[in-house]
C-alpha cells in the first residue's frame, strides 16, 4: 500500500520539495481512499448488524411463535383426552342404561309369556270343559230321542201341562205369556 518513496536530496535545504509534495499528495490519496474503504467497510458492517439484529429479532418470534403453538398444541390433546374420557364415559352410561332396559323388557316378555300360558292353559281347560258338557248333552240328547223312540205314542192332548211354579211376586201383566194362557 504504502510504498516508499526514495526522495532526493535537495541542494542545501535537505529533501527536493517536489518529491516531498508528490509523497505528501500520494500519501493524502492512500489515507483518503483509505478511509473511504474503512467507511465502506462499517457501513456494510452496520448493514449486516442491522440484518443480524433483525433476524434475531425474528429468530425470537419464531422461537415465541414456536412456544405459543407447542402450548396450543398441548392443550388441544389435553381437551381431547378429556373428551374422550368424557366420551368413553357416556359411552358406558348408554350402555348400561341400554343393558337396564333390556333386562326390563326381557323381564316384562317373560311375565307376559308367562300370562299367555297361564291364559292358554285357561282356554284349553276350558275346551276340555267344554267338550266334556257337549259330549254329556249330546249322550243326554241321544239318550233322550232313544228313550222318545222306546216309549209307546200317545197323543199330546193325553198328556196334561204342568203348572209353572210362579214365584210370590208374580206379575199378572205376563200372563199373556203364561202357558195357562195358550190356546
Amino acid at each position: 500500500m504504502f510504498e516508499e518513496s526514495k526522495f532526493r536530496r535537495a541542494w542545501l535545504r535537505g529533501y527536493r520539495q517536489g518529491d516531498v509534495e508528490l509523497a505528501v499528495a500520494k500519501a493524502t490519496l492512500t489515507h483518503e481512499h483509505m478511509t473511504h474503504e474503512l467507511n465502506a467497510a462499517r457501513a456494510r458492517a452496520d448493514a449486516m448488524q442491522v440484518e443480524i439484529t433483525e433476524l434475531h429479532r425474528r429468530i425470537e418470534t419464531f422461537r415465541q411463535r414456536e412456544l405459543d403453538m407447542s402450548r396450543a398444541l398441548e392443550e388441544v390433546r389435553e381437551r381431547r383426552d378429556q373428551m374422550e374420557r368424557e366420551v368413553a364415559s357416556r359411552a358406558e352410561q348408554i350402555v348400561g342404561d341400554a343393558e337396564q332396559r333390556s333386562a326390563a323388557l326381557r323381564t316384562e316378555g317373560l311375565r307376559q309369556v308367562g300370562e299367555l300360558q297361564l291364559q292358554v292353559e285357561q282356554l284349553l281347560g276350558l275346551r276340555a270343559g267344554l267338550s266334556s258338557a257337549l259330549k254329556r248333552v249330546t249322550s243326554d240328547i241321544s239318550n233322550a230321542l232313544d228313550r222318545l223312540a222306546a216309549a209307546p205314542a200317545r197323543a199330546v192332548e193325553q198328556i196334561p201341562p204342568q203348572q209353572p211354579d210362579l214365584p210370590d211376586e208374580f206379575d199378572p201383566g205376563f200372563a199373556r205369556w203364561s202357558p195357562e194362557t195358550e190356546s
